[in-house]
Formats: C-alpha cells, structure tokens, sequence
C-alpha cells in the first residue's frame, strides 16, 4: 500500500501538470485589435441656442393627442394602436428576440437527455469482434440519460446570454419607436385632412365669388357700362378655381387612404371621415425641454444604446473564446448486443467526468472574430452618436419653427382681422348704394385669401407641435397587439 500511494502521486502530480501546461497553452493570444471607442454622454453636446432659450412646460401626458379634444381621432389612434400590420411586426420581432434570448440563457443551465436506439449491424470477421459473433447480425441496443453542465470558467456563456438580453431590450425600445412614429403620423394626417378640408370650403367659396363677379361683369358689358375685354377677364379665374376645389378634393381623398393605411384597414375606413375644423385652433402642451434627460429616453436612443450594450458583451463573448471551456458530464443506463440481455445486470454501463476543451491552433479564426466584434461595437457607438446629434437637430428644428409660426400665426391673424373689416365696410357700403358690387367682391377676394394664410398657419403651428413632442420621444409605451 506505501508502494502505490508513493507511485499514484507522481502520476496525480503529472496528470496536473499536463492539464496547466495545456490549459495556459489554450490562452490563444488576442493579436493586433482596433482601439475602441467610447460613446458621448447626451450632456456633452452643445444643445444650441433653440433649445437653451426654451422654457420649461407642461409634459405631455402617455395620450397626449387627447389635448385635441377630438373623440374621432382618438378613435383612429387607437385601433391603430392595436391593429396596425406594422406594429404587430415589431411586436413580433420583440417576441422573436425574448425567445431568442432565453435559448442563450438556457445554455448557461444543466442539461439531461434521454436516448436509446436499436440498431441492428453486422458484425466485421476482420475486426475487433472474435468468433463466433464475427460475421453474425447482432442488434446494437442502448438507453442512456446523459447529463452535461458547461462551467463557463471564462464567462463566455454569461456574456452571450447578456447580449442576446439586450438586443431584446433594443427590439422593445424599437417598438415603442415604431409606436410613436405610428402616432404622430397619424395626428399629422390627420391635422392635414382638417386644413384640405378648410382649404376646399375656402376654393368654394372662391369660385362662388369670382361666379359672382363673372355675372355682374357680364351685366354691366351688356348694359354698356363696361368692354367685352373685362368679362374675359373676370371669367378667366372660374376654372382654374374649379381645377383648384379639384385638387382639394383629391387631397381630402388621398389624405383619407393614408389614414385607413396607417390604421391598417382598408380604403372604406375612412372613406367618410371628417376632420372637425376647430381642431388646427387648439392649443398643444409644450413639452419640458430638457435634452439631457429627455433626448436621453428617446426610444431610438435607447435602442442605439441598448446596441452599443449588447455588442460590448460580444466583445467578452469573443475574449472569452480564447481561453479553456470545461464542461462535466455523466451518463448512465444500458447497453447490450440483443433485446434480451438488455434489461440483464451486466448491461448496465454508468460514468462521469469533466471534458476540457483547448483552443491550440485554430488558424486566426478567434482573433478575427474579436477583431470582428471589436468592429461592431465601435460602429455601434458612431451610430448612437449620430441618432443623438440628429435627435438634437430634430428637437431643435421643431422649436425653431414653433417660434417662427406663433409670430407668423400673429401677423396673419392681424391681416384677416384688417380684411374682415374692409369686407364689412364694403358691404355697408355697398347696401347703402354709396360703391358698386365690385368692390364688395373685391374685399371677399382678399378675405378668402386671408383665411387660407390663417388655415395653413394654424396646421403648421399644430404639426409642429406633434413634431416637436416626437422629436423628445413622446410619451408613448409600446401596447402589443390585443389578444
């Protein structure tokens, strides 16, 4: 017994040994890899004067669109929301990604697996079976439960499972994304409707006026009063006036199939729809403006940011490939020649032990993969840089632009108070027999014109505005598809 032990030690001692020597063996080298980057804090960029001059106000509520007051297009947003085909395929992308994301978690757990076979063969003369079953047909009969379990001692398993998390995490970002853009695209359409809506009752009455002064025109050429010359000319405005309530009208038409299209449904869905005029008049919360916190929680941010995450656990994911991978496994069950002896007691068969594997010369394939993955993070980074710089420009823009049309808005509203006055003027004047009938339609003339300047002020200031709240990442969170 002295004699054995003194020898099993030597052995134990050289068994160990082998297994260092060939484990620092298996630390391939990681080679020449790119510098990698880092990504810009929201903060350290320069906001612009737009932004810094902006005042804080009221946050816009998860419905902001409700600040219009319209039970319609509450309405169409909603069944948008939960029925639109783009929506649904977003939200099916996130289901893709969670499943996905569970298969990595799962690699990381212990496996068991049940087998058994039945094969029959026959047996070579010329191999390692002796007589007399060489040369015979046997049936090769097992079952067996093997087990394994992955160590993951360099954390490969780990950084891979947290990847596939946060790519799930940038795929629900993305739906909220896809959320947000589905709502304001349809409150903008659906304030366009309401102006063409406007702008063909405006073309009306235009063409009601220039008939107007077509026929009186015409009465006072018939009566000697005027040449032939001035009826052409009062007659040349009527069609391009009836080409222009033409156009309108096309326009209601098309804006109505963006709406069904944008909900999901077909062209009928809104075939009738009618968008109340008094919507481009309300008034929308301006959202706080903050860029640090809230171009931050934008969700394209978010999902380029998520991205940036999840390729920095690729890079561990690749790092870790270098290293040796010790898995532990066991089996047990039987094993025999013949249904018959299967269930007899010599057939059993059992065992257990770890499996190390070693990356000794894989041809460059790891330092290329990380190389690869290096790569893919620092072009991760450079585009959550630029979704950030050109959320900025967007939010931006949108204040821009609400500045310049509340005083536009001002102005026009001062010039269709002017007009409605002239009009009124003229008309008195006109009843009291003190000017003729065309200066009447004159004023009308300007009125309408007037009027379309205030209509498409007051649908841009509006849109603007829904800009604006989609350009700080609404206030939306993504709903899934309704059961």
């Amino acid at each position: 017994m002295l004699t054995r032990t003194f020898r099993a030690r030597p052995r134990s001692a050289r068994l160990a040994a082998a297994l260092a020597a060939a484990a620092l063996s298996g630390c391939a080298p990681f080679g020449e890899q790119p510098p990698t980057a880092t990504i810009t804090p929201v903060e350290r960029f320069d906001a612009g004067a737009a932004i810094r001059r902006a005042s804080a106000g009221e946050q816009p509520a998860p419905r902001w669109w409700d600040a219009f007051g319209d039970a319609q297009l509450d309405r169409i947003v909603d069944d948008a929301r939960f029925g639109a085909p783009s929506l649904r395929v977003q939200h099916e992308r996130v289901q893709q990604a969670l499943a996905e994301a569970d298969v990595e978690r799962a690699a990381g757990l212990p496996m068991v697996d049940a087998k058994a076979d039945a094969i029959p063969q026959r047996l070579s003369k010329s191999y390692r079976t002796p007589p007399p079953a060489a040369g015979h047909w046997q049936v090769d009969t097992q079952a067996l439960v093997t087990a394994s379990f992955d160590l993951d001692l360099a954390g490969r398993l780990r950084a891979t499972a947290r990847a596939a998390r946060l790519h799930a995490d940038q795929q629900q970002a993305l739906e909220t994304a896809a959320t947000v853009s589905l709502e304001a695209a349809i409150v903008e359409t659906y304030l366009q409707l309401a102006l063409e809506q406007q702008l063909l009752a405006i073309a009306q009455d235009t063409l009601t006026q220039h008939e107007h002064l077509l026929k009186l025109t015409t009465a006072r050429v018939d009566a000697g009063i005027d040449m032939r010359t001035a009826a052409l000319r009062a007659g040349e405005p009527v069609p391009l006036a009836r080409a222009g309530i033409e156009r309108h009208r096309a326009a209601v038409a098309g804006l109505r199939h963006r709406l069904a299209a944008l909900v999901g449904r077909g062209p009928g869905y809104a075939d009738t729809l009618v968008a109340p005029a008094g919507i481009l008049a309300a008034r929308m919360p301006l959202p706080a403006v903050l860029p640090a916190s809230l171009i931050g929680r934008r969700p394209d941010v978010l999902a380029a940011r998520y991205d940036v995450e999840a390729n920095a656990a690729g890079i561990e994911a690749a790092r870790a490939a270098f290293y040796p991978d010790i898995d532990l496994l066991a089996f047990a069950g039987v094993q025999s020649f013949g249904f018959r002896a299967l269930l007899h007691g010599n057939s059993g068969t059992f065992g257990a032990g770890p499996a190390l594997t070693l990356p000794i010369f894989e041809g460059g394939r790891l330092r290329a993969a990380l190389r690869a993955r290096n790569s893919a993070y620092n072009a991760a980074v450079a585009a959550y840089d630029d979704t950030v710089v050109g959320a900025l420009a967007e939010v931006s823009d949108a204040l821009t632009q609400i500045d310049a049309l509340s005083r536009e808005r001002d102005w026009q509203r001062q010039a269709l108070e002017r007009a409605q006055q002239t009009y009124d003027v003229e008309t008195r004047r006109y009843a009291k027999g003190i000017t003729g009938y065309l200066d009447v339609l004159l004023a009308q003339g300007r009125l309408l014109e007037d009027r379309t300047s205030v209509a498409q002020a007051d649908a841009s200031f509006a849109i603007e505005h829904v800009r604006l709240i989609t350009a700080l990442g609404g206030a939306s969170t993504p709903v899934g598809v309704q059961p």
